[in-house]
């Protein structure tokens, strides 16, 4: 059994890091228990203490952002989820700037820029070292702007101050809002979450006893819910359930991601994924649930020898390198693969020698009503 199918060998090779993964892997166990389902107890006193003191500040602040809340004068829909770590909101985001510019509009993304050194708003460039351009405007926005050039992509921690931004600067029709379900502070016209239908709650409870963000009951501001990894039946019809018995009144949908191609360096020609099947592998991430990750790569056939996890958002060093290269040599893997958000943050010589998918979305046979759903829910016209 390779090592993704286990534990992910922690990236950070000593100190406290090894600490914090640790930790860090305690909290997943405890919060994605299999079977979890809401309500659930936790049997952690001073967790449900941290979660009651979390959950008090977070409805404190969600009502001084309501009484606040701006208003911008094109249409704004919001992308966002419930749990901590990742259900997919970037490829989402993607695809349905993608729609939008099928239908003759102008999308504009708005991203918060996690891990950048500037609060102010400002419009992300493509040109440039990936890796410089993460640090400026944080990964998955250079990753988004390097994805779809056409669609500009701007930063802030306010969104409402980056969206009036990216209004004056050009023409704009629809503002798409990549994780901002828990971002009140900007009106929306459509609120669209997405759930992981292997297990869309965890154990039920807000952090961080749990890793719900908001509770569960927050899901009635939402106007669409979107089931990912649908592709497992048991696992969707189980959600679906849990869902029609909590919201019957909500739109849900359900779509899949799948690993479109392969690609090399910044600019690389696409690659079948299939030149990954049968061969050794060595896999790296630095993402919220790398091992996910890992188990997508294994489902190519790959024998994924080694997989090292990093923090989420990690900036790669040269000493992160050596260790990826070294532990890569030793287990004689013949391809190193990473995710496309920690590919724009390697140095740019590693770059070039490691593959990175570009992930998509597919609806199935809820493309066309979901695609009607967005058309008579926001009723734009094209310009």
């Amino acid at each position: 059994m390779s090592p993704s199918r286990t534990a992910p060998i922690p990236g950070r090779p000593f100190g406290s890091g090894r600490i914090l993964d640790s930790l860090r892997e305690i909290l997943l166990r405890t919060w994605y228990a299999p079977g979890a389902r809401p309500p659930a107890s936790s049997p952690n006193r001073l967790l449900d203490a941290a979660s009651g003191i979390y959950l008090n500040c977070l409805l404190k602040d969600q009502k001084r952002l309501r009484r606040n809340r701006a208003r911008l004068s094109v249409p704004v829909i919001s992308i966002g989820n419930m749990t901590v770590g990742g259900t997919g909101k970037t490829p989402l985001a993607l695809w349905l700037c993608r729609v939008l510019l099928e239908c003759g509009l102008a999308p504009a993304v708005l991203s918060r820029g996690y891990g950048r050194r500037s609060a102010l708003p400002a419009r992300v460039s493509t040109g440039g070292d990936p890796k410089e351009l993460s640090e400026l405007f944080g990964d998955e926005p250079v990753m988004m702007a390097l994805e779809l050039p056409s669609v500009p992509v701007w930063v802030g921690s306010r969104r409402a101050v980056s969206g009036r931004a990216a209004l004056s600067a050009g023409p704009v029709d629809v503002l798409v809002l990549d994780d901002a379900f828990q971002h009140l502070a900007l009106e929306r016209d459509l609120d669209i979450v997405l759930l992981d239908a292997r297990n869309p709650f965890g154990n039920g409870r807000t952090l961080p006893a749990g890793p719900l963000r908001e509770p569960i009951s927050h899901l009635k501001r939402a106007d669409a819910l979107i089931l990912t990894n649908s592709d497992r039946p048991r696992a969707f019809s189980e959600a679906g359930h849990i869902l029609e018995n909590l919201f019957p009144e909500k739109r849900v949908f359900s779509c899949r991601h799948e690993l479109l191609h392969l690609r090399s360096g910044a600019g690389g020609p696409p690659l079948s994924c299939s030149v990954l099947r049968g061969r050794k592998v060595a896999a790296f991430a630095g993402i919220a649930r790398p091992e996910r990750f890992f188990r997508s790569i294994e489902d190519l056939g790959a024998d994924v020898c080694v997989a090292l996890a990093f923090p989420d958002h990690h900036c790669y060093r040269d000493c992160d390198v050596r260790k990826i290269l070294t532990v890569a040599s030793d287990h004689c893997a013949s391809a190193v693969v990473t995710t496309a958000k920690d590919a724009v943050r390697l140095p740019a010589p590693f770059r070039e020698l490691v593959l990175f998918p570009r992930m998509g979305i597919e609806f199935g046979v809820d493309d066309g009503p979901f695609r009607a759903f967005l058309k008579d829910s926001l009723q734009i016209s094209p310009r």
